[in-house]
């Protein structure tokens, strides 16, 4: 409830003291915070204000007689003149709003018989000698967005001398000169109160904050919104707060990393175009996308995976709208994770629901302009990526030549260009070490380029934002722009986005409101970033520049097909643009008080370009002259939403119902062209210069697609007594992407709720002082996904393909017609609760996911020419816990310190693949080193096992070997030519053979835990917040450690820390890595030896804030000034010798896949500083 000034009652100067404290007026915007120290009324005495309504102070009296048994008695003028005030519709305790009107008035307060209240004026001070001399104090009084605060209560502490302020913030009020330190308090029901002493001081400016419970916050839920207390779903708030603490040129999916119990996010790199995987309870597909529905602004939005745009992630997010969005305009993110909070959402809600809210426009009569500028450096990890300098390259160069030569007895191309060819075919016929090889003496270079440090550079990143918002009691309205400039690690790339936003919203009369929503962003990306897992393998011997300033060609001078002049690279074009454009316009219609009808319409449409072009002397197009592919794609979704809304609060009942319709369609065209043999690259490089039809590589892609989804949803909400809550969702989709017999499934859900500390034997024995809130919530339902592509439902056919000269039809797959919806069934038991008036709070659950149907790609037989058909196999169950805590430890007006934590545990299982297999490994995941078996957790490795160390010696390995008993053949104990310096695998079975039968379960690419925590200290106008992220239990894999072992090419540098270390040049004993050949050596498969405990302790964010006061800020023209300083993955704690424990994965499908780390990208630092200007 809000009681709002709407009258102000004004006083002159020369006016009594007796006059100045009849003016006292107080709006009461909550309950919980009320401050009234009259307590008249049992704790369970109510009041029901039906709809919103503007009432006298004598109406407030009125209600409370009419809807309980106490009378008021006082004189009939005694609140003439005071404001009326606006009441809002919900149910109230009696005590917080009779507190909140008479709260610090001169009055006199009797409690009689018969439920009787009288209320006398006191004595007017008549023997005051108001001749005395008094002070005046003067100022306003705004809210932390500096909109003035009318009504707002103050007086001098330990007095009842006091004020009000007007409707425009202003206040002013007069004391005698004889009080000793006197102390302004300022009191305002949903605020903080504060007390400021007085001083010498004749102007005294306040900023009043908002202290609403976090019980009482409002949050949006699907369609609507909801107090937390009375929710019966599991749903986490991140506030502005939180959202403003996230790290510079953060997108909206990174800000939830860390922030809520359930949630695991995984931000693959710190690269500009870099993906981010959000997995909310567990996977519940094996091959198709577990990543949530996303909401902004009501209207549900499609993240284009890489095939639906195409396969490079740059353009995945140019076309991604999340990435785009300015987290300047974020209000507040709520994360939907039980079903209770999803299932309205039906069909695409298996993997959770985050519903993003922008900020909208404020009744305001004056604009409020506020303007943020934010500046960051970013410092790269380099010490890594230790590769060899050109004596060391060298050195390894012709050891991993000669081994590979001597094991083999002949030599591979490459290596003939490091080792005199005819020098070795000599040796061969005589008594020779490795020593005795030769080199080639035009195999080496002069140069001595450490190419990591010669093309990278520190990003400087840069953030603007303008923002007006405004309005009147009618209108408001909301208006932003912002640009976005972050410059890559390789030199010259970078991206750019340039995004604006507008919204507003309007009440033509009671019935009737009208609003729009507009946005845009721009995305241009010139990405070079590609090029540092080049610059990591390119040859350090080669200069980067001839004598007379061209780049040099390493081909012109060595023939070597395999490496390439950075400097050339840069030169190549990769270029992508993104245009992201979305509108909403709605209706709300409201009728017979308890109605209220929206209608929505949106269309979003995306547009990707991307372009590149390498050079006619780039590595492997030399002989095509060149390359140059385009590829567009626009996507368009059009969104049309209609619901009913029905609110009915009936004495001590809440009934709140919701029914909609909804019709999504969606189209995608996609068009891509690649041509090579081009005449030059500076100005014949266009499509149209190709020399002729043997410039034509393959023929273009031209596709068209398109799917619509038709939903009716409806939801039911019951309260009683605000104890007992009951609520169910229903809610039936239709879609395009199934048989015309298989379009249509239903997903319902109920959930309970009993809010423990609202019942009357909790206020006995004042157990209602130490445990202020506790409620038990249950949940159980059913929801789907459509993981699968818009025709897999029926057999496609390719024009592209000739046959005689003519265009011919081929079949691309094989239709199924029986394919169904993935269904996820869901279970959820949670308790909330509050300790010592909620200065403890969280909550605590356990949860049950069971996905069935779940699509997969099944194999089939050979002769029907095709690997595999989409069908609905297997199930799998994922079971976890949750734990969150908030606890303030030091809270009141001028401090504050706080810390949180969050916990979440959860196991995944197979529990049937397709009725047959007992086990499964998913192409793509993990490449085929994670295994998914029947009954066994998901996402373990699978593989051999080591001893944790190598072959010492040539007699080790040989003693081994075994001989066939039939032949007498020896037979290497590893089925290769195992050695001295080679990996020691350990035979399970004791067959004296190391093959796919001595493959054991390694441990788990899944954490056992993971979580978050945060401290916040607040003094005043300083702030300071840290936050952390966790996980524990897993094993990853160092891909990258591994590369460099299995793919030793002739003239590729490698890694210090790994080929340094390696038996190629250390003795097999003091080794640590295993002996490197240029194309392999060896028996090698996957083990454990590059597995690695990868748990962490990391401080994603460390901010530093202040808020400049209002002493220092004497223009009236500058309402605010925050500034901010901040520094993201300042330190990582863990074992895990690779450069990140969790990003630089490549595959996010089921969270497995990112326990891989290709270490193409280097972790980075940013430090920046921020200043926000309100106007």
């Amino acid at each position: 409830m809000k009681i709002k000034l709407t009258k102000v009652f004004c006083l002159k100067q020369n006016k009594t003291l007796h006059i100045i404290m009849r003016t006292l007026i107080f709006l009461c915007w909550t309950t919980a915070f009320s401050l009234s120290p009259i307590t008249l009324f049992s704790q369970d005495v109510q009041v029901n204000i039906t709809k919103d309504k503007t009432v006298s102070i004598d109406d407030v009296f009125k209600i409370i007689k009419q809807q309980t048994d106490y009378n008021f008695i006082y004189k009939a003028d005694m609140f003439k003149g005071y404001p009326k005030v606006n009441l809002k519709q919900g149910i109230f305790k009696t005590n917080d709003l009779l507190g909140s009107i008479l709260e610090g008035v001169d009055f006199s307060i009797e409690f009689s018989k018969n439920n009787t209240i009288v209320i006398k004026e006191k004595m007017a001070l008549d023997t005051i000698d108001l001749a005395q001399q008094t002070r005046k104090i003067t100022g306003t009084i705004t809210d932390e967005d500096g909109m003035p605060l009318p009504g707002v209560n103050i007086f001098i502490k330990d007095t009842k001398i006091g004020s009000v302020s007007d409707f425009d913030g202003n206040y002013q009020i007069t004391f005698f000169s004889k009080i000793e330190n006197p102390i302004l308090v300022f009191k305002y029901i949903g605020y903080k109160s504060q007390e400021i002493v007085v001083g010498n001081q004749t102007v005294i400016e306040v900023k009043m904050l908002a202290d609403v419970s976090e019980l009482d916050q409002v949050v949006v839920i699907g369609y609507g919104k909801s107090k937390v207390r009375d929710l019966t779903g599991s749903i986490t708030n991140i506030s502005r707060e939180g959202i403003e603490q996230g790290a510079m040129s953060s997108t909206v999916e990174s800000v939830l990393q860390g922030r809520s119990a359930g949630v695991n996010v995984a931000i693959q790199s710190s690269s500009p175009t870099s993906p981010i995987s959000v997995i909310i309870r567990g996977a519940s597909s094996l091959s198709g996308d577990n990543q949530p529905l996303w909401v902004v602004d009501g209207v549900p939005q499609y993240i284009p995976r890489s095939s639906d745009l195409n396969s490079i992630d740059v353009t995945n997010n140019i076309g991604n709208t999340l990435y785009n969005l300015n987290l300047n305009d974020v209000e507040s993110v709520n994360v939907l994770k039980d079903v209770s909070a999803t299932a309205v959402y039906g069909s695409r809600a298996a993997n959770g629901v985050v519903i993003v809210t922008t900020k909208k426009g404020s009744k305001s009569n004056e604009p409020i302009i506020e303007f943020s500028s934010r500046t960051g450096i970013q410092t790269q990890d380099l010490n890594g990526y230790d590769y060899f300098n050109k004596e060391e390259f060298k050195e390894f160069s012709i050891a991993a030549a000669k081994l590979r030569t001597l094991a083999y007895g002949y030599m591979i191309n490459g290596v003939t260009q490091i080792l005199d060819e005819q020098a070795f075919e000599n040796l061969l016929t005589s008594e020779y070490d490795a020593s005795d090889l030769v080199l080639n003496t035009n195999a080496f270079l002069d140069g001595n380029t450490d190419w990591i440090k010669e093309m990278t550079q520190t990003p400087i990143n840069h953030e603007y934002g303008l923002s007006v918002k405004g309005g009147s009691e009618k209108t408001t309205y909301y208006s932003s722009f912002s640009y976005n400039d972050r410059e890559g690690i390789v030199k010259s790339g970078g991206s750019t986005v340039i995004g604006g936003r507008f919204n507003f919203e309007t009440n033509i009369n009671d019935y009737l409101k009208f609003g729009m929503n507009l946005n845009g962003s721009s995305r241009d990306t010139d990405d070079k970033d590609y090029l540092f897992d080049v610059l990591k393998k390119t040859r350090p011997d080669m200069p980067g520049f001839n004598e007379d300033g061209s780049i040099f060609d390493v081909y012109e001078a060595t023939n070597d097909i395999n490496s390439e002049n950075p400097y050339a690279s840069l030169k190549n074009t990769r270029h992508a643009k993104g245009v992201s454009v979305s509108g909403t316009a709605f209706l709300d219609i409201k009728f017979l008080n308890d109605f209220t009808f929206k209608t929505a319409f949106t269309n979003n449409y995306v547009s990707s370009d991307f372009l590149v072009y390498n050079r006619r002397d780039s590595r492997g197009y030399r002989q095509y002259d060149g390359y140059r592919s385009k590829t567009d794609s626009k996507l368009s979704v059009n969104v049309w939403e209609n619901t009913l809304d029905y609110a009915r609060l009936i004495d001590k009942h809440d009934l709140r119902i919701l029914a909609g319709y909804s019709m999504e369609k969606t189209r995608r065209d996609y068009f891509q062209l690649y041509l090579a043999g081009f005449p030059d690259d500076e100005i014949l490089n266009n499509f149209g210069s190709v020399n002729g039809p043997s410039g034509f590589i393959g023929p273009p892609v031209e596709e068209i697609q398109g799917n619509a989804l038709i939903s009716q949803f409806a939801r039911v909400h019951y309260k009683f007594d605000d104890r007992y809550i009951v609520s169910g969702t229903i809610r039936r989709d239709g879609s395009s992407r199934f048989g015309a017999d298989r379009r249509w499934g239903v997903f319902p859900s109920g959930a309970l709720a009993w809010v423990i500390s609202s019942e009357d034997f909790m206020k006995n024995g004042n157990i209602d002082k130490y445990i202020s809130y506790l409620k038990l919530r249950t949940s159980l339902g059913l929801t789907g996904s459509q993981n699968l592509g818009n025709y897999d439902y029926i057999t496609s056919v390719d024009a592209r393909t000739k046959f005689d000269g003519l265009s011919t039809l081929k079949p691309t797959n094989i239709g199924n017609a029986d394919l169904q919806w993935e269904e996820t069934k869901m279970f959820d038991l949670a308790l909330d609760y509050g300790f010592l008036d909620d200065r403890i709070r969280g909550s605590f659950g356990i949860y049950e996911k069971n996905s069935r149907k779940l699509l997969f790609n099944l194999p089939i037989a050979p002769s029907s020419s095709f690997a595999n058909i989409r069908a609905n196999v297997g199930s799998v169950e994922n079971k976890g816990v949750e734990f969150d805590i908030n606890y303030d430890i030091i809270r009141n007006a001028n401090n504050r310190l706080s810390f949180n934590f969050n916990y979440s545990k959860n196991v995944g299982k197979l529990i049937d693949l397709n009725g047959v297999d007992e086990e499964l490994s998913l192409n793509g995941v993990g490449n085929g080193l994670i295994k998914f078996e029947v009954g066994e957790e998901m996402g373990q490795w699978f593989g051999l096992q080591t001893a944790g160390r190598l072959y010492r010696t040539a007699e080790e390995a040989i003693a081994l070997n075994f001989a066939i008993a039939e032949t007498g053949r020896i037979e290497p104990y590893s089925g290769f030519q195992t050695n001295a310096g080679d990996m020691y695998y350990i035979d399970q079975n004791g067959d004296n053979l190391i093959d796919n039968e001595d493959k054991v379960n390694l441990g788990s690419s899944v954490p056992k835990g993971f979580g978050g925590f945060g401290l916040t200290f607040q003094h005043k106008s300083f702030m300071v917040n840290a936050n952390f992220t966790y996980a524990y239990g897993h094993k990853r894999y160092w891909q990258l450690a591994y590369n460099d072992y299995e793919t030793v090419q002739p003239f590729y540098n490698q890694s210090n820390i790994i080929a340094g270390q390696s038996a190629t040049l250390l003795s097999p004993s003091e080794a640590l890595y295993p002996r490197m050949t240029f194309g392999g050596i060896g028996f090698r498969n996957f083990s454990d030896f590059f597995l690695y405990d990868a748990s962490y302790l990391r401080l994603s964010a460390l901010n530093v804030s202040y808020k400049l006061s209002n002493d220092f800020l004497k223009n009236g023209l500058i309402k605010g000034i925050d500034l901010t300083l901040q520094g993201t993955n300042l330190f990582t704690l863990t074992k895990y010798p690779g450069f990140d424990p969790q990003g630089n994965y490549s595959d996010s499908k089921i969270g497995a896949g990112m326990a891989i780390d290709f270490s193409t990208y280097p972790s980075s630092r940013i430090y920046s500083l921020g200043v926000k200007v309100k106007l």
